[in-house]
This record gives structure tokens, C-alpha cells and sequence, in this order.
């Protein structure tokens, strides 16, 4: 994954905006990725950014396209 350095001319809805805000941070010193072990029993099942999870958060219903 590239880290996003800035998004010159974007429109961004602005609760994307919120939601990408932790990703789109050009300017900061990013901590290092934490190890399976520093993680321990805190390591997540699925992400928060999954399309059901979002979905979830604006109170919407997201089912998977099958695959044929």
C-alpha cells in the first residue's frame, strides 16, 4: 500500500474526509507497524475499513456481490 501524500483538487464528501483522515496525514511521523506478538490477544478478526464495517457505521446494509 502507497501512503497517500495529498490529494490536490479533490471534492471529498466531507464524512469521507473524516473517515480517510487517519490515511491521508502527509505531515507526521507514522509509528511502526506492531508485531503479531506486541499485538497479543488485541489482534483484530477483520478490519474497521471493510465495506460491511463502514456500511454499518452510516447505518446501511452491504452484502457481497457472489462471484460467478
Amino acid at each position: 500500500m502507497h501512503p497517500i501524500r495529498h490529494l490536490r483538487h479533490a471534492e471529498l464528501d466531507p464524512e469521507l474526509a473524516l473517515r480517510l483522515a487517519p490515511f491521508i496525514n502527509a505531515h507526521r511521523d507514522h509509528d511502526p507497524i506492531p508485531t503479531r506478538e506486541e499485538l497479543g490477544d488485541r489482534l483484530p478478526l477483520e478490519s474497521p475499513c471493510s465495506m460491511t464495517n463502514l456500511a454499518k457505521d452510516i447505518g446501511k446494509e452491504y452484502k457481497p456481490k457472489k462471484k460467478t
